[in-house]
């Protein structure tokens, strides 16, 4: 690896970063379940979350990249074209079905520290799971509430208020392993298969060596991030350690340079990005100035440090704070102009009175409501609508002020 002289201004990072992630140009058109299936290949992976108070934020990714998705394509996608999977990074996720061979690592990961928590230690015992094995052999595709009438589903709350039935915990644990696998869902409902029914058996059989799956994890992390720290790689599929991060750099697999690109105050920022970065950033276009309406947990906006060193936007989702302490609201979306972040909306479906009301809005310092950018705003209102099956969106009310 070689250090270079190249350093891209805050604007050019911006609109990389974006670029690579689908979110600089328009949202495509096209309505294939293929075109869909091969945006997820291009995130790398979509975090899956059950909030719906659009459209879930799965749904709300893909849309926000292919204007023709709805949510019925996915079920296509993960049962009858077998083209994405399921399994856990930072969160649930859905993942292109190609990677199954350089997530083993990530199973025996995730599904072995499952086994050292006490949680796991005390549920999900052997008995347990191999009685659902059977289950499913026998019956086919079930989810966790088809066992509650045949396993003990009894929890001493005295205990563990938290705790989870073991039928439920043994669950979690056939599916982090491997053994099992998500077969399809009923509306957010997961029903679990043997895996060897659901995974196309020329993946299940390829093995990959672990050193050749960190490799496959940081290189692919640090394609789709475009310029990245050790921590912002390891961070992309969380599934590595810092250390083999750092040790994959001393002795990368793929081309990189050093580089320097600006944060959003102009401070020099150090970072690795693939060779050939500076003949990519000058083959971009400039970014669109469609106003997006972006989930909190699209990837542009997840890496909460990153937004804030990139775009000098403060986010935080505050589902989980209490309600009088919180800022905005409880579910509130970046609005992304261009390659700014220009403010939020507190919006959600009103499936009743079939449409979408927008119960507050604000915009960032400097950042001004003129008539062209609320009519951009109202325009991406009415085609959220779409998504979230309501048939308009309601008007904007009165700017909000921004909380102290």
């Amino acid at each position: 690896m070689r250090s270079s002289s190249i350093c891209l201004s805050n604007k050019e990072a911006r609109n990389l970063w974006l670029t690579l992630q689908g979110m600089s140009q328009n949202p495509c058109g096209k309505r294939h379940s293929a075109v869909f299936s091969d945006r997820v290949e291009s995130l790398g992976m979509v975090q899956l979350d059950s909030i719906g108070i659009l459209s879930r934020a799965h749904h709300h990714i893909l849309w926000s990249r292919q204007s023709a998705y709805r949510p019925a394509a996915y079920n296509r996608m993960l049962k009858r074209d077998r083209t994405v999977f399921e399994h856990f990074s930072h969160d649930a996720v859905i993942l292109p079905i190609e990677a199954y061979p350089y997530w083993r690592r990530q199973q025996q990961r995730r599904s072995a520290a499952y086994l050292r928590g006490t949680l796991g230690r005390e549920m999900a015992d052997k008995k347990t799971r191999q009685a659902i094995i059977e289950q499913i052999t026998d019956q086919g595709p079930i989810c966790s509430r088809d066992l509650s009438n045949t396993h003990n589903t009894q929890v001493d709350r005295s205990k563990h208020a938290w705790m989870r039935p073991a039928h439920k915990l043994a669950l979690d644990y056939l599916w982090l392993s491997g053994t099992l696998s998500v077969s399809h869902r009923q509306n957010f409902t997961k029903y679990y298969d043997l895996t060897e029914r659901v995974i196309p058996a020329e993946l299940r059989r390829k093995r990959i060596s672990e050193q050749s799956q960190i490799k496959w994890l940081c290189e692919s992390a640090l394609s789709r991030l475009g310029f990245a720290s050790a921590i912002e790689i390891q961070r992309f599929w969380d599934a590595c350690d810092l250390s083999e991060v750092q040790a994959w750099l001393n002795s990368p697999s793929m081309p990189l340079t050093r580089i320097t690109y600006r944060d959003y105050q102009n401070n020099p920022v150090e970072a690795y990005a693939p060779e050939g970065v500076a003949s990519l950033v000058s083959s971009l276009a400039p970014a669109s100035s469609r106003i997006r309406i972006v989930s909190p947990f699209d990837p542009i906006a997840r890496d909460r440090e990153r937004l804030k060193r990139l775009f000098g936007y403060d986010y935080r989702i505050e589902i989980y704070t209490p309600e009088a302490k919180r800022k905005y609201g409880y579910y509130v979306y970046p609005l992304l102009e261009a390659d700014r972040y220009i403010g939020r909306m507190d919006v959600r479906a009103n499936k009743d009175k079939d449409t979408l009301d927008i119960r507050a809005w604000w915009l960032e310092k400097g950042i001004k409501p003129t008539a062209a950018r609320v009519e951009k705003i109202q325009r991406e209102l009415g085609r959220l609508a779409k998504l979230a099956g309501v048939s308009a969106a309601g008007n904007l009310p009165r700017l909000s002020r921004l909380p102290d």
